[in-house]
């Protein structure tokens, strides 16, 4: 110690030759990692030296070409097949849409053939119906018969309308019959001493007709079945006796006063009808 006190250079020396001792083996190993990382070239004129796969390597490589190429093809042929698949499904809504339009423009087609054709023929009934009903006392006569008439009523088209109406608003779902015995009723009336002398008023009279009262007689267009039916009762075609003042559907009816003060004659469809 007494040494080192009078030499004191010696102590920095002893720590760096300390230093140098222990970082040794990390030098040479550091130096070994970077020969052993170094790649060698090759010697002029020589040819480089390749190194070839193992045969692991090699089979794995071919295994995922052929699956990279099978996957491909797999793809390829259901992006082709979903293409084709929508390519038909456009196809075939263009198909349906044009049956549609075509279908439509029939219907357009044949609605107005059967409205033409119901114009037509409710023109040849209006023509070919009396523009005179001929009356006795007791009943409505037929047109041959009108030299027997005791008084005549002169029809007028808003005559004619206004019972076709009617017609349509009581018994549009009644079978034929049903509407002519309903026209019979309103002729009935318009004969007898106990209602009113047009139709108009015969119709109109308070509380006679449900469909006057609820605002379905103003609505109503009357069908071709109404206006031949109505042609027939004005000809003289009777569903009904000239006696028979009355009509009622008995499944609906609120109030039985007809069905119990009246005589029953005859039930068509839904309708009974009384005298």
């Amino acid at each position: 110690m007494e040494f080192i006190k009078r030499n004191q250079w010696i102590t920095p020396l002893l720590g760096v030759l300390f230093i140098f001792v222990m970082s040794m083996p990390f030098w040479m190993d550091n130096r070994t990692t970077k020969e052993e990382s170094f790649t060698q070239l090759p010697i002029w004129g020589t040819k480089p030296v390749v190194a070839s796969a193992s045969p692991l390597e090699a089979r794995t490589s071919l295994s995922f070409v052929t699956w990279n190429n099978t996957h491909t093809k797999k793809v390829i042929k259901q992006v082709k097949a979903e293409t084709t698949a929508a390519q038909i499904k456009a196809l075939k809504a263009k198909k349906l849409a044009k049956q549609a339009k075509l279908k439509a423009a029939n219907a357009r087609s044949a609605k107005a053939k059967v409205s033409s054709g119901i114009v037509t023929a409710s023109s040849s009934i209006h023509d070919s119906t009396p523009t005179h009903l001929y009356f006795t006392r007791t009943e409505l006569l037929n047109q041959k018969e009108k030299s027997e008439a005791t008084w005549t009523y002169a029809m007028s088209s808003k005559d004619r309308l206004l019972l076709e109406r009617i017609v349509m608003a009581e018994a549009e779902g009644e079978p034929y019959e049903g509407k002519v015995a309903v026209a019979n009723v309103v002729l009935n009336r318009l004969r007898s001493a106990n209602f009113p002398k047009t139709i108009k008023d015969v119709i109109y009279q308070r509380y006679q007709f449900s469909p006057v009262n609820n605002g379905r007689f103003d609505r109503v267009k009357p069908n071709a079945e109404s206006v031949q039916a109505v042609s027939a009762a004005l000809s003289g075609h009777k569903e009904v006796p000239d006696n028979t003042y009355y009509f009622v559907s008995l499944s609906l009816a609120t109030d039985d006063t007809i069905e119990r003060t009246r005589t029953k004659v005859v039930q068509i469809g839904h309708h009974t009808f009384f005298k």
